[in-house]
């Protein structure tokens, strides 16, 4: 059984993959995420008859997205994965919006903040083109995917991942925080 955790928007999204069936529920939350998060996965494991002890694996939006809400998602997934002793894969929320669209072109993820563009652009294979990046004017030259997430094929493109030890995984922050700078 796979654990998905999105908390990188507005719109928290959580999914249970087991076996063949496949669970969401989601919620926008207005950036409310610490209140919502934790209940919406027991509420997915309780609803759907299942337990948390058969969960095999968690994947985790890590970024770019809300600074909050991801580490919020985060630190829960990191929390579990530890405490369960589970494997756990991370997945940036560009390339999440990538293998979830069935373009057969290059392809490219954008997202807007107040200052700039989150860009990722893979091939028709779903390979990175070049390293995600940000930057103050949407220099993309290639066709831009809607962002929405198709849970089968995040988890799909995350099955061969190599496990990452909890204690390391890490937000994904294309650009440098103010502290960094």
């Amino acid at each position: 059984m796979i654990l998905f955790i999105d908390t990188h928007s507005e719109l928290i999204t959580i999914a249970l993959k087991n076996n063949n069936d496949l669970f969401i529920k989601t919620k926008e939350s207005e950036y409310s995420h610490s209140i919502y998060t934790m209940p919406m996965i027991e509420e997915i494991f309780k609803e759907n008859n299942l337990d948390v002890k058969n969960l095999k694996k968690i994947i985790v939006i890590n970024g770019p997205g809300s600074f909050t809400g991801i580490r919020i998602g985060l630190s829960i997934a990191k929390t579990m994965a530890y405490a369960l002793k589970i494997d756990i894969n991370t997945i940036s929320s560009l390339t999440a919006y990538l293998v979830s669209n069935d373009t057969k072109e290059n392809k490219a993820a954008i997202i807007e903040d107040n200052k700039g563009y989150y860009i990722s652009v893979f091939d028709k294979n779903n390979k990175p083109i070049k390293d995600e990046y940000y930057s103050e004017v949407n220099d993309c030259e290639y066709e831009v995917v809607e962002q929405k997430l198709d849970i089968n094929k995040i988890i799909d493109y995350c099955k061969n991942m190599t496990s990452e030890n909890p204690h390391f995984v890490k937000a994904n922050y294309v650009k440098k925080i103010e502290v960094e700078k």
